[in-house]
């Protein structure tokens, strides 16, 4: 049967016996023009001559008595057969074989409140509502349902169902079991996905909901969406959108939580730093920021700054850890309309020291002393533990437990050493090098520098170089610093002891040579020439000091070369420079905490993620065994046992390689900190905690409106139904409108087929009397 047909009559079946009626008014006009048998005598001629006159306006009004009545038996077939003008009144719930897609967004975003319920509560009331619909037709609805945060699974028991009474059933307990996740969505993705089931459907009518917020985020200016909406509007697919939320409401939203987490340390506080959005439409000014330790909530409360509307501002707090080991940090905001992004979460692993690797070249480890003396005076108040050692340290010693490495004045190294940092750096240590009279330029350009492509970042002149004296009498500081982290504290005339700090010799750079890209110098002499420099080695990160680490003393000939001939009486300088000792030392104190904090090893920070990432792994099995526990953040505990098959779980899986084992976990829908807990062979255990937050662009209330989606929409037929409107659901007789029309029409056609007939039919006078 044409799809025309089913599309427009409620009754499809009557439209071709309709049709065949139409054609009787047709049948019976001929045979009466047929039926007479023609007899020619001397009186016809009158009558032909007559009828000569006449013929036209009587061949018309036959023609029109003709046209009246076939117009009749239309009329009546449109009327039993139930026309319909608009073909998406009755693809809805009426009649026509029809297919309905309902995308439902359980993005993050939905999980908005309205009263006492949510937008997704409401969501699940309008798929109820469908169903419903569709159940009083049985036989003529199927009916999918597709998730936006996931749209290539489809519920199982709402997958091309037969909208019926069993269903009506069935679908109530699976929609109650239902849940908004914490996710984010791609609008696009779902849609194609959508499509591509469509496009292969053979239903006759095919009708895709969107049940959404229809936040301006997702939805405007949203060049890939809109050719989704056409493709679906060309494959003849009516759409209809369900709005759910009326207007935005007001929300706080924690965007990031970081912190210097990479140096925590048991007693030594470190900066936390929280990011706090105002999604709303009105200022805020009141509003206070709550931190919990392990579930402890701190006898403070951090207050906001004043927050605009759709401005974000950062919160600084510090936090400390009374025990070493797995701990958890949360902050939080009082409850609003949505109360999913007013919690964020961060793990920390807290050693009881950070321990700090420092390889001095000099005699008697000089230098490295004035290093650990830096950061490591007190260790229960900077929270670093230093190891010195001789070149020698760098083969003799696993490097991987070390937060970052200090390189000083060390002449060359084997082979096996320079390999062996090499290899820490570039996978995520940090290593602060420092220049000295034993320093060998050649060694370090060849392998350190590597034309670039090395540790080192620039290539170094062949001998030291003296800083001449400063011209004028004006006393111009040597050392001029950036507001680089390492000397923010420093930069500025609010801290004039920079200027107690004298550099009087130091490696300078070979122009000729090329930086490293990316290389940033941080501190330079008062010539201009480069004196700190930081860059990027692999996962780590390099600061290149070209100068001595402490007050290393100068060599006969370079005190020789410092003596001004103009100046006979003057004192040469004794050391490379006193940055370590007398007035200049606080800064130089300063200074190696900030470089030590901004070269700790990141990789030691515990992961942070979104919901719905999974948590994945490999397991050596020389070292563990194929036991592996994931502990959510509701205290369940989940095994995933590992194998060569791959078995498990079906939330979880595992692959094998020769010596290695892999595992996933998919579960991760909840916000909250999960438990990763690995067993090794010698019967001791690896626990890790993994922090997941809700993804902050699900923050972002503002809703697109209807007039900016129609003009975005442009030649896209669709239909917009506001939120709570539910006449679209109970439409109970379309076409109700044209019924009237073909009523009406009945009875003017008839009264004309009855005048027509009169008129053009014979009648005698005997007759009429």
């Amino acid at each position: 049967m044409s799809s025309w047909i089913l599309q427009h009559f409620l009754n499809p079946a009557l439209f071709w016996p309709g049709v065949a009626l139409a054609a009787l008014p047709i049948i019976i006009h001929l045979i009466n023009r047929l039926r007479y048998k023609r007899v020619r005598f001397a009186a016809m001629e009158f009558l032909l001559a007559s009828e000569q006159k006449n013929r036209r306006r009587v061949l018309l009004e036959q023609l029109l008595l003709l046209l009246a009545r076939i117009l009749l038996v239309l009329l009546i077939l449109g009327l039993i057969g139930r026309l319909i003008v608009d073909p998406k009144h009755l693809s809805l719930f009426q009649g026509a074989r029809t297919h309905h897609v309902i995308l439902l967004d359980d993005t993050g975003s939905m999980r908005d409140r309205l009263g006492e319920s949510s937008v997704f509560d409401q969501a699940r009331d309008v798929v109820r509502g469908i169903i419903a619909q569709g159940a009083e037709r049985p036989g003529t609805q199927r009916v999918t349902l597709v998730m936006l945060s996931n749209p290539t699974e489809t519920s199982s028991g709402l997958t091309e169902r037969d909208v019926d009474a069993q269903l009506l059933d069935d679908s109530a307990a699976q929609l109650q079991d239902l849940t908004c996740s914490f996710r984010t969505g791609n609008p696009v993705a779902a849609l194609s996905s959508v499509r591509s089931r469509l496009i292969s459907d053979r239903a006759t009518e095919k009708v895709l909901h969107i049940l959404s917020d229809f936040r301006k985020p997702d939805w405007y200016d949203n060049g890939a969406l809109i050719s989704e909406l056409e493709a679906l509007d060309n494959a003849q697919v009516s759409l209809n959108l369900v709005r759910l939320v009326n207007e935005q409401h007001e929300n706080l939203a924690i965007t990031d939580l970081t912190g210097a987490v990479e140096t925590a340390a048991v007693g030594v506080p470190i900066v936390m730093r929280a990011k706090v959005l105002n999604a709303g439409k009105r200022e805020v000014n009141t509003s206070k920021l709550a931190v919990a330790i392990d579930g402890q909530a701190l006898n403070r409360r951090e207050p906001l700054p004043p927050l605009p509307a759709g401005e974000t501002r950062e919160v600084t707090f510090d936090v400390d850890f009374a025990s070493s080991g797995l701990h958890r940090v949360e902050v939080s905001l009082e409850a609003d309309a949505l109360e999913a992004d007013n919690i964020r979460r961060i793990a920390v692993d807290v050693p009881q020291s950070n321990p700090v690797l420092v390889i001095d070249g000099t005699a008697g480890a000089v230098q490295g002393r004035y290093v650990a003396d830096a950061l490591a005076a007190d260790q229960s108040v900077t929270g670093y533990s230093v190891t010195i050692d001789g070149p020698e340290g760098l083969r003799k010693r696993d490097l991987t437990p070390f937060a970052l490495i200090y390189l000083l004045n060390v002449s060359d190294l084997p082979l096996d050493a320079t390999d062996a940092i090499r290899k820490y750096v570039r996978d995520g240590g940090g290593l602060a090098f420092f220049a000295g009279e034993t320093l060998n330029s050649t060694f370090y350009n060849k392998e350190f520098y590597a034309s670039g492509k090395g540790l080192l970042p620039v290539s170094l002149a062949p001998t030291p170089t003296l800083l001449p004296p400063a011209p004028g009498t004006t006393p111009t500081p040597d050392l001029v610093v950036t507001d680089h982290p390492v000397f923010a504290i420093l930069a500025g005339q609010e801290n004039p002891l920079i200027d107690f700090v004298k550099i009087n010799a130091y490696f300078a750079v070979d122009t000729s040579a090329p930086r490293a890209e990316g290389t940033r110098v941080i501190a330079s002499l008062r010539d201009g020439a480069p004196l700190m420099l930081e860059s990027e080695y692999g996962q780590g990160r390099v600061l290149t000091c070209l100068t001595a680490a402490g007050p290393t003393p100068l060599s006969e000939t370079m005190q020789k070369l410092a003596i001004d001939p103009d100046s006979p009486g003057e004192v040469p300088p004794a050391v490379w420079n006193n940055w370590a000792s007398g007035n200049a030392s606080p800064t130089f104190v300063v200074a190696q905490l900030e470089i030590a904090r901004r070269l700790a090893r990141k990789d030691r920070a515990l992961p942070h993620k979104i919901v719905g990432e999974e948590i994945a792994g490999t397991l050596d099995q020389a070292v563990f065994l194929d036991d592996v526990e994931i502990r959510t953040p509701d205290d369940q505990v989940i095994k995933i046992k590992a194998d060569h098959a791959g078995e498990g779980p079906e939330n979880a899986s595992a692959a094998t390689t020769s010596h290695t084992v892999s595992y996933h976990f998919r579960e991760t829908d909840s916000p909250g900190v999960y438990g990763l807990r690995r067993f090794r062979k010698d019967q001791t255990t690896q626990e890790t905690l993994l922090a997941y937050n809700v993804p902050p662009q699900e923050s972002q209330l503002e809703l697109i409106t209807d007039d900016q989606l129609k003009k975005q929409l442009g030649g896209i037929e669709f239909t917009i139904q506001s939120p709570g409107e539910t006449d679209w659901l109970r439409r109970e007789s379309p076409g109700e409108e044209v019924r009237w029309w073909l009523l009406w029409g009945l009875i003017l056609i008839g009264l004309l087929e009855q005048t027509l007939a009169s008129r053009v039919s014979y009648h005698s006078a005997a007759n009429q009397k």
